[in-house]
């Protein structure tokens, strides 16, 4: 029997795309897609990463990352046979919501959901070369879940020669970016809503992280302080996948103190005028994304000539 166990496991796995050992590929300004993944202090003690690493995303992503969690790991005190998380970068928000919304919508009919179960049948039968002899008994209704911008969950049942395999698909979509986590469970055993629903809870802090936005090097001014000269605001570097910057110039006494914001200065840009001879000079820079965002001041310019 462990060796039939042993190859249910390698069938599972192999059933999934290969990926590249490593980090993970990160879109320019796109989030860390490896840190929004599931680790191993999400399940309970023992836990092993099997692979990780990037891989070919598919249309229209950008990037995409996965991590499978190799057998016996842990959830909510149910052993399952393997859990995958996959994570898709891409080029903005709108793309990835469009992307979730239609999976939601085609698992939300019942031809939707006929083609998924077919396609995890597909998917493990040839992994398995057809030794698993695995058929498709049923496919659960898809339930809408309140986490993240938009989250579901779903059961697909498959009997094998070696009993039968539950297997539950959650996902979670938040800015740019769409999570899916599976959960495999041992032959006879069973994944139930819970289990799925508390994978996706563990899943959702990882997506908030990854779009919070959090200052790395603060914004800088460029350029002399002089009347007539020009002014520019680096924004500095950010973490949490900023996807727009604003700015807002200021006036400051002497001391670089007592700022006012210079109305119809919020370009990235500021060309200083005679009134500003003796003041110093300040830009305060809004990083945000769909999800958060936070607000930095640069150190003032010198006075003023």
């Amino acid at each position: 029997m462990r060796g039939r166990t042993l190859a249910a496991v390698a069938a599972v796995l192999a059933a999934f795309p290969a990926v590249t050992a490593g980090a993970a590929e990160t879109p320019a300004g796109g989030p860390d897609l490896g840190t929004m993944a599931l680790a191993t202090n999400d399940f309970g003690p023992g836990a092993r990463i099997a692979f990780q690493g990037s891989k070919p995303p598919p249309s229209p992503a950008v990037a995409s990352y996965q991590r499978i969690f190799g057998p016996a790991v842990r959830l909510g005190g149910h052993r399952l046979l393997t859990v995958v998380s996959t994570n898709d970068g891409f080029a903005d928000g709108g793309t990835a919501s469009n992307v979730f919304a239609t999976v939601e919508s085609a698992l939300s009919t019942s031809a939707g959901r006929t083609e998924l179960g077919n396609l995890v049948l597909g998917e493990l039968n040839s992994a398995a070369g057809g030794a698993l002899h695995a058929r498709l008994a049923g496919v659960g209704s898809l339930v809408s879940v309140q986490l993240g911008q938009g989250a579901f969950r779903i059961l697909v049942r498959v009997k094998t020669r070696l009993g039968t395999l539950d297997i539950a698909l959650g996902g979670i979509v938040l800015d740019r970016a769409l999570g899916l986590v599976l959960l495999v469970s041992y032959p006879k055993k069973h994944v139930g809503a819970a289990t799925a629903l508390l994978a996706l809870r563990k899943l959702a802090p990882h997506f908030q992280y990854g779009f919070t936005v959090r200052n790395l090097t603060p914004p800088t001014i460029g350029g002399a302080p002089q009347a007539g000269q020009t002014l520019t605001a680096d924004p500095g570097r950010w973490a949490g996948a900023p996807s727009s910057f604003a700015f807002q110039w200021s006036r400051c006494d002497a001391a670089g103190s007592n700022c006012a914001p210079i109305a119809g200065a919020v370009g990235q840009t500021y060309v200083l005028g005679t009134a500003e001879i003796g003041t110093r000079i300040n830009v305060t820079v809004t990083a945000a994304n769909t999800v958060t965002s936070q607000s930095l001041a640069a150190a003032a310019t010198s006075a003023v000539k």
